[in-house]
């Protein structure tokens, strides 16, 4: 067992360079909030949530027992149409060691160069782009794509979200949503997270998407943790 980064100019089909990548059960694109509606302590909780699921005895085991016994995971914190940020590269995780090198990763990467920025909107099609980019650019292939976003609001600005996530999903990738509700809001009316009919039902009708997608809802960032790893959880149980 080892934990690698994997980097480099594999495309996902149809090239020399794949004959080179590393075959993995999934390619998991971890995908966190950090606008301006997420506070520094909210901040760090999505990150040691993440990091905590990763090496959860649970997760381990569903990956060593997936055909391959391993995944490829990146992590990528984000917010407006320009502001994606991997602290980490491409991570391979096939048991408990390179899982505890993983989750180690991700705690120990820098912060996003603009997080300090005091307007940090939400681009929940922006970052769906952002992983679809670095798909076709790591050195490992997988049957099942998924990108796993975390947010606690509506995509506000930049393409409309529907139909990005449709078209990530006619190139074969699943998007499922960790909706993260009763967070701290700094907007006035709330409606960004807070919308209409409640942002579990947003995440269904405009994020989630491809076979077996699904939204699971935290009740704000100190319930992080454990539903991010439960949702890795649900996640692993559909590789075959």
């Amino acid at each position: 067992m080892r934990c690698g980064v994997i980097g480099g100019v594999a495309l996902l089909m149809g090239t020399a360079a794949e004959a080179r990548a590393e075959p993995v059960d999934m390619m998991l694109c971890l995908a966190a909030d950090v606008s301006e509606s997420v506070t520094a302590g909210e901040y760090q909780l999505q990150r040691q949530g993440h990091a905590s699921a990763i090496e959860d005895p649970a997760v381990i085991s569903l990956i060593e027992a997936g055909p391959l016994g391993r995944i490829a995971v990146i992590y990528v914190e984000w917010a407006d149409q320009q502001q994606q940020f991997a602290g980490t590269d491409w991570q391979i995780v096939d048991g408990a060691l390179s899982a505890r090198e993983t989750a180690a990763t991700i705690r120990r990467a820098p912060a996003p160069p603009w997080i300090g920025m005091r307007v940090r909107n939400t681009s929940t099609s922006e970052v769906v782009r952002y992983c679809l980019g670095r798909f076709a650019t790591a050195a490992a292939t997988a049957r099942r794509l998924v990108i796993d976003i975390s947010s606690d609001g509506t995509s506000n600005v930049g393409a409309r979200i529907d139909e990005v996530r449709d078209h990530a999903v006619a190139q074969g990738v699943v998007i499922n949503a960790l909706a993260i509700e009763d967070s701290l809001s700094p907007f006035a009316d709330g409606t960004h997270t807070r919308p209409a009919g409640g942002l579990v039902r947003y995440f269904e009708a405009n994020v989630v998407g491809g076979p077996g997608a699904f939204v699971q809802a935290a009740k704000g960032y100190e319930s992080f943790g454990a539903m991010i790893r439960r949702k890795f959880i649900l996640e692993l149980a559909r590789l075959e």
